[in-house]
């Protein structure tokens, strides 16, 4: 429950060390929970934190180019699974030969697996491509959110969700991602650049990068928030 003026020896010490200077001092992470040497830690450390409302902001304000990167913490709230009462895919199978630089090719293959972008049928495997909705406290964003991030957010490999779907079906397929909905708070790297649409500029919002958050780095990144509205309501 929450309490109002406590008079206990910690809530003391807290209110002292706050009125004190500490309301002042920037809060910094003990610990982080990366994925150690993967290329989402490596996004996710280069991206500023915001909220929902902020990503939309920045979003109305992008410019063409790389994109810049922000940092949200939030829940899936939803996985559109449907449009315009069909059922869509949420994987397809793509090309896993290797390409000039190293790199699996990743493009998307035919019925057949005939790669058009190299010319033949090779290695396939299944990849994720699925529009989320992330939630706050505040706001919801909806975005396409690749591969890698992918699974981590619905909590289900690419590989996975298409064993399910080939032996229990698609409801069993729906199930099981619907089972990530609100489940854990999320640590999501969102990109947002200027795209270029029908020659028409729009806004472009995508997630780059997902992981669980811990409750340590979840519960400072509030206690920043807190502070923050603090400071601007003192102003």
């Amino acid at each position: 429950h929450l309490a109002f003026q406590p008079t206990m020896m910690e809530a003391r010490k807290a209110e002292e060390w706050w009125s004190q200077g500490g309301q002042s001092q920037e809060l910094s992470f003990i610990s982080q929970t990366t994925v150690a040497g993967g290329v989402g830690s490596k996004l996710s450390a280069a991206a500023t934190t915001t909220n929902i409302s902020g990503v939309r902001v920045a979003s109305d304000q992008a410019s063409s180019g790389s994109g810049d990167l922000y940092n949200v913490f939030c829940r899936l709230s939803t996985v559109q699974m449907h449009k315009q009462g069909e059922s869509m895919s949420i994987f397809y199978m793509a090309c896993m030969e290797p390409k000039d630089n190293g790199l699996c090719c990743n493009r998307r293959v035919d019925s057949n697996g005939f790669c058009f972008s190299c010319n033949r049928a090779g290695k396939v495997a299944p990849r994720l491509n699925i529009r989320c909705k992330f939630s706050d406290e505040l706001d919801g964003i909806w975005v396409t959110t690749f591969h890698e991030a992918a699974q981590i957010v619905v909590g289900v490999t690419a590989s996975r969700a298409q064993d399910i779907e080939q032996t229990g079906g698609r409801e069993a397929l729906e199930a099981a991602v619907k089972e990530a909905f609100f489940k854990e708070p999320l640590k999501v790297t969102l990109k947002a650049k200027l795209d270029n649409y029908n020659g028409q500029p729009r806004s472009n919002v995508t997630c780059v990068a997902a992981q669980v958050a811990s409750r340590g780095e979840h519960g400072r990144a509030m206690l920043a928030e807190i502070r923050r509205m603090l400071m601007t309501k003192s102003v």
